[in-house]
């Protein structure tokens, strides 16, 4: 005879979703429905129960899934998921509704939380933390949060990838980024590109700085703005491969060539960056091992000071900048 859960529910006088839960592992039990289950299926000619380990949650925050890097780095999350001890719980964040984050920790018990997006408010992290769960930022920064940080240093990277085209020859370089109300990965990569040409004696060019969204529409509508007020530029370093191919796309529009008129640089290194063409030289962001040091973070006993892992980036040369002319040089 097949026993089923309903069988096996039926013998011991307990729901099937209590059977399930048991033999699953998937929550905790009392011990008086584990001894009914255990008597049902001994009755039933059955064998006892090896119960599955349960895997710890992790909750992985979201306001949103706009930009390609949060999508890539959820997969990433997602297809280290089997190998993990833990299994990955996503919940969307409202902030006008804060209490589906405390309903989720109350009912579900995660051990910790990851998240991606610095616009997320200190507060709800403030609460986190106050439960005893671990919070970290997954391939952003923000300094307002106090979470553990694991991140590429956005001020070297921007740092080399200006020089980079500095190298090339360009002077001229559009940077497009993102708003920088906050002290986050926007602000710090125009830091870092500032730096690189005033070493070069060059004057950082405030009126060739476009800030806005990160996405592919901001990209060409800053590309096309930039087109229209007849901006004098060489180059364009785009913040995010979002934003370098909606460059791209309003370039190829204007009827301009990529490399020939002018070069692209973009940030990220997402599988679109060698799909388009040309394909796009940019900034690489180690996504996976973003993800396996978060992990081991959650297998740290906590500290009173909060970590950051920087882990290397490097610049991916693929076809879309050319060399003008010899570098520039650096100032003495």
């Amino acid at each position: 005879m097949k026993i089923t859960v309903r069988k096996i529910a039926e013998e011991a006088g307990v729901s099937p979703a209590s059977v399930s839960r048991y033999i699953n592992g998937s929550e905790d039990v009392s011990s008086e429905i584990a001894s009914k289950v255990e008597s049902a299926l001994f009755s039933l000619g059955g064998s006892p129960v090896v119960r599955r380990p349960r895997k710890q949650i992790i909750l992985i925050l979201l306001t949103h899934l706009r930009f390609d890097f949060y999508g890539r780095t959820l997969a990433e999350l997602l297809e280290q998921e089997p190998q993990s001890e833990y299994t990955f719980m996503l919940l969307r964040y409202n902030p006008q509704s804060p209490e589906t984050v405390r309903n989720f920790v109350s009912r579900m018990h995660p051990v910790g939380v990851i998240y991606f997006e610095e616009e997320i408010d200190s507060g709800i992290l403030q609460y986190l933390q106050s439960c005893g769960l671990r919070t970290v930022m997954c391939g952003g920064v923000a300094l307002d949060h106090q979470s553990d940080r694991v991140h590429v240093n956005d001020i070297a990277a921007a740092y080399e990838g200006t020089n980079y085209l500095l190298d090339l020859g360009h002077r001229e370089i559009l940077f497009l980024s993102d708003d920088e109300q906050k002290i986050g990965a926007g602000f710090q990569r125009i830091t870092g590109s500032r730096k690189a040409m005033e070493e070069r004696g060059l004057e950082f060019p405030e009126s060739l700085v476009l800030r806005g969204g990160v996405t592919f529409e901001a990209g060409y509508q800053a590309m096309a703005t930039a087109l229209r007020e007849k901006k004098q530029f060489t180059a364009a370093f785009a913040f995010s491969d979002e934003l370098a191919v909606g460059v791209m796309a309003a370039l190829y529009d204007a009827g301009l060539r990529v490399p020939e008129d002018i070069s692209v640089l973009g940030y990220d290194d997402l599988t679109i960056a060698t799909r388009i063409r040309p394909a796009l030289t940019t900034i690489h962001q180690p996504i996976d091992v973003f993800i396996e040091k978060s992990l081991e973070l959650f297998r740290q006993p906590p500290k009173s000071i909060h970590s950051e892992i920087l882990l290397p980036h490097s610049i991916v040369e693929r076809q879309s900048c050319r060399r003008l002319s010899d570098p520039v040089p650096k100032s003495v």
